[in-house]
């Protein structure tokens, strides 16, 4: 290698170098670009490089749109040996609604009725057997929710979020000074309460417990998560900006991963790994922090994230 680029892989082997440089080459001649030249000759001079050879690059090192069709979207990394970006066909969202669609229609685009199916079968597993094992205090009939009947239950509580009051069945007052008479046209107070007493995201019975080797403090929301995370990655391929970060979700409760950081707007909450678009904000990949991870700490779980991720 020539030694102006040997302080670009410092801590790397020559054989890694070479097996990078090797790997980026393969993946140029799938999409006809070309190969990248990596000279190994120390002794060969600067001046073998004229003007007309050296590749055109602007201040910021990166070479202007050409004519094979693919520098036309992305800027082409030229200086050393770049890092490797490789377009995926078109970017921004996969799905185009019309412009009359509602809010709601956009959020069904990541929360589908496969989730919606999900959150269903696993309530309704957890209540038949609640009920087969405590029948004595769990009297009431139970009807296996529709989706329609799952999506309401969803919509009054993302709506207790915005018109908040001090316990649940205040919702469901009758006082003409206190009365919110949209929760009762949507669905009866009992029913509710009852969704809310068997609502699961998880098999309970399937849960790895403390000491095994699957054991997760996330299990019980880990496969909606995952369900979800899909979704955005699905519904939205980002541009070539992204920006990997930690995210606080405001928190004051009661969890073991409950997160301080006095530095943050938000010191208390639930911290959060976040794969985010630079130019538009949209997350497409989120992971909630739960301590370590096979003993490896904070930056070793951003390193998992990536890998996860395939970036």
């Amino acid at each position: 290698m020539s030694e102006s680029s040997d302080e670009e892989f410092d801590g790397f082997s020559q054989n890694e170098v070479d097996a990078a440089a090797q790997r980026y080459n393969d993946r140029l001649a799938q999409i006809g670009i070309g190969e990248l030249d990596v000279v190994d000759n120390e002794n060969e001079s600067e001046n073998d490089f004229s003007d007309e050879n050296e590749p055109l690059v602007d201040e910021a090192g990166d070479r202007p749109a050409e004519a094979d069709g693919w520098h036309e979207n992305f800027n082409y990394y030229e200086r050393g040996l770049p890092h490797i970006f490789l377009p995926r066909g078109n970017t921004g969202p996969t799905t185009v609604l019309d412009p009359d669609k509602e809010p709601v229609d956009f959020f069904s685009l990541l929360f589908t009725n496969a989730i919606l199916q999900y959150i269903i079968q696993e309530t309704d597993r957890y209540a038949n057997k609640q009920i087969r094992d405590h029948p004595d205090e769990n009297k009431s009939p139970w009807v296996t929710p529709t989706v329609e009947e799952m999506k309401a239950f969803l919509g009054l509580c993302f709506l207790m979020g915005i018109n908040v009051k001090p316990d649940i069945k205040s919702y469901w007052s009758t006082d003409v000074m206190l009365e919110t008479p949209y929760f009762s046209k949507v669905m009866k107070r009992d029913r509710y309460m009852q969704i809310m007493r068997y609502i699961h995201f998880s098999n309970s019975e399937q849960a790895p417990q403390p000491g095994d080797p699957n054991y997760s403090k996330l299990y019980k929301i880990e496969s909606l998560m995952n369900m979800f995370t899909d979704s955005m990655v699905n519904q939205y391929i980002p541009k070539r900006q992204l920006s990997v970060d930690e995210v606080m979700v405001p928190w004051k409760g009661r969890l073991s991963f409950k997160q301080y950081m006095p530095a943050k707007p938000t010191k208390w909450g639930i911290k959060m790994w976040a794969i985010a678009e630079a130019n538009t904000g949209y997350v497409s990949f989120c992971q909630v922090y739960s301590g370590r991870i096979n003993g490896a700490a904070a930056h070793g779980v951003v390193k998992i994230v990536l890998k996860r991720q395939m970036l």
